[in-house]
């Protein structure tokens, strides 16, 4: 882990359509968040959740912060904000707790194509058809185009993605597949099954 890597768990959402919180969603025994949190801690030095202020997450070890929102109900830039407030650490690992089966060493291959490339902001998944900038790498110099968003109310954040030097990375065979965005209770049932 050369240049230092910090992640951000983002778990403030209001889950309308899974119809309850994602992070608390039973992954093999465990609070999908608190999974999350023990994966992530395998690729970088510190783990932050970034949610809302009225959720506590009793099972989160000591080791792992939480980052309250400054300003409530601004989504994921508002977590992104909050997120990297916490650590100076140069990469900045953006996850939503609704991606819980991206692979370890997808980040790992995202990490280290950043730390290659002093020149690039961020490195961004293109999987299944879509970008995932909340499954990205982050160079913690671009918070104040994360700052600035959230001081404008620009809540979309692809807006802030192409105001800094972002590039895809498409990843290939059963990579690919752990990009799923599990926002629905379908979702979740094929998630688990993968995971059995």
């Amino acid at each position: 882990m050369s240049e230092g890597r910090h992640a951000i768990v983002l778990a403030g959402g209001a889950s309308r359509r899974m119809g309850t919180r994602k992070e608390w969603l039973d992954m093999n025994g465990e609070p999908n968040l608190l999974r999350q949190c023990r994966q992530l801690r395998l690729v970088a030095e510190e783990v932050t959740v970034a949610t809302d202020a009225r959720q506590d997450y009793p099972f989160l070890p000591p080791e792992v912060g939480v980052a309250r929102d400054r300003v409530p109900d601004r989504g994921p830039v508002g977590g992104i904000c909050a997120g990297m407030a916490r650590s100076a650490a140069p990469l900045q690992l953006i996850a939503g707790c609704d991606y819980p089966l991206v692979p370890l060493r997808a980040w790992m291959r995202l990490a280290e194509r950043l730390e290659a490339d002093p020149a690039i902001d961020a490195i961004i998944p293109r999987a299944l058809g879509k970008e995932h900038p909340l499954c990205g790498i982050y160079r913690r110099r671009t918070l104040p185009i994360w700052e600035d968003a959230l001081a404008r109310g620009e809540l979309r954040v692809m807006a802030a993605v192409r105001r800094i030097n972002a590039v895809f990375w498409i990843p290939e065979g059963e990579e690919e597949k752990g990009y799923v965005n599990m926002n629905a209770p379908e979702d979740y049932k094929d998630v688990k099954e993968r995971l059995k």
